[in-house]
């Protein structure tokens, strides 16, 4: 009797496993949502597929700019090198560690510094001397 639970248990282990899915695959409404990074899919592991699809089902959801705002930020991520993606989550998870409240202060102390550079005025770029 154990051998047989033992023998059901690994059939269904390896029925469990799954296999990265092919871009084509994907239900339309995924693949507007993960347009970004259609080049590299095929060659993605089958957990990033599937933490991908998942906030690929969230999309339709969303509203216009926060739309605009996951494309944008999937484009960066899917441009960044595997050592670079890793410097990304450890941070992520550092930040995580700080209380609520400081984390807000942070944001908004971003928030600002980015609303800050947007409103400088394009001669306070540096000039960059070129000559024939």
């Amino acid at each position: 009797m154990r051998t047989l639970i033992l023998a059901a248990l690994c059939c269904f282990a390896s029925l469990a496993v799954a296999t990265p899915e092919p871009w084509n695959t994907l239900p339309p409404a995924e693949q507007q949502a993960l347009a970004p990074i259609q080049a590299q899919w095929n060659t993605l592991p089958e957990k990033a597929q599937h933490n991908f699809r998942r906030l690929a089902q969230q999309y339709p959801k969303l509203t216009p700019d926060q739309k605009q705002r996951f494309s944008s930020r999937l484009v960066t991520w899917a441009s960044l090198t595997p050592e670079q993606r890793q410097a990304a989550r450890e941070k992520y998870r550092a930040f995580s560690q700080i209380p609520r409240e400081k984390r807000e202060q942070i944001k908004q102390m971003a928030r600002q510094n980015r609303a800050a550079r947007m409103q400088q005025p394009a001669s306070s770029v540096p000039q960059v001397n070129v000559r024939p």
